[in-house]
C-alpha cells in the first residue's frame, strides 16, 4: 500500500525501558507503601502492648479508676527512653487524689522498668517532666510508702518542660511547711490538667 502511495514504508520502533517502567514504577512505590505500613504498624503495636495495654490493666484493675481516661506511650513513638503520660480526660465527680493514684498505680505497673524521663500531659498537651528513677521509686513503694508523705514530696520532684523547678522544698516549721507543699500539690493538679479541664468544660 505504501508503494502504491509512492511513499516509503514507516518503522516502528519499541523502546523496551518505556514499557518496563510503567510496571516497575508502581510495584516499587507499592512496596513503599507496605514497608512503611509494616513500620508504622510495629511501633504503634510496640507502643501498645509495652506501654497502654499495662495502663490499661491499671484502669481497669481499681474500679475507683473509672474516672480516669489517660493514655501512654513513647515519646514521639519511638524514644523509648522518655513515656508520656497523657490524661485524656477525666470524669466531673473525680478528684486530685483519683488521677494520682492511677499515675501512682501506674508507676507500680512500671516499676520493674527504667526510663529517663517520664512526660506528663493532659489533652495532648506535654506539662511537666518526672525523672525516670523517681518514677521507678514511686512504683517500688507504692505498697509501703504513706500516701500523705508521697503527696507532699511529689512537686518537689518535677520540672516544667523548659527544665525549670516550679515547686522548691519550702523551709519553715513543720505545719508552714506542710501548707505550703499541698498548696504546691494543688497548683500542680491545676497547671497539669484541671484549668485545662475546666476551660474544656465550660
Amino acid at each position: 500500500m505504501s508503494e502504491e502511495s509512492g511513499m516509503p514504508p514507516v518503522a516502528v520502533e519499541t523502546d523496551v525501558r518505556s514499557l518496563k517502567k510503567p510496571r516497575l514504577l508502581p510495584s516499587a512505590l507499592l512496596g513503599l507503601i507496605v514497608l512503611t505500613g509494616c513500620a508504622v504498624g510495629g511501633v504503634w503495636m510496640y507502643n501498645e502492648t509495652t506501654l497502654q495495654k499495662p495502663l490499661q490493666r491499671v484502669l481497669i484493675a481499681d474500679p475507683r479508676n473509672h474516672v480516669v481516661r489517660a493514655k501512654a506511650h513513647f515519646d514521639g513513638w519511638i524514644d523509648t527512653h522518655s513515656v508520656v503520660f497523657d490524661l485524656a480526660d477525666v470524669a466531673g465527680d473525680s478528684s486530685q487524689m483519683d488521677v494520682f493514684r492511677v499515675l501512682l498505680q501506674y508507676a507500680k505497673e512500671q516499676k520493674d522498668h527504667q526510663y529517663q524521663s517520664i512526660i506528663l500531659s493532659a489533652y495532648g498537651q506535654k506539662k511537666f517532666v518526672i525523672p525516670g528513677d523517681y518514677f521507678q521509686q514511686l512504683g517500688r513503694e507504692y505498697d509501703a510508702q504513706n500516701p500523705i508523705y508521697t503527696i507532699r514530696t511529689f512537686s518537689h520532684h518535677i520540672s516544667t518542660m523548659d527544665g525549670t523547678k516550679p515547686f522548691p522544698e519550702p523551709e519553715g516549721g513543720l505545719l508552714w511547711v506542710f501548707k505550703e507543699e499541698m498548696e504546691q500539690f494543688n497548683n500542680f493538679n491545676k497547671r497539669w490538667y484541671l484549668d485545662d479541664f475546666l476551660a474544656r468544660h465550660k
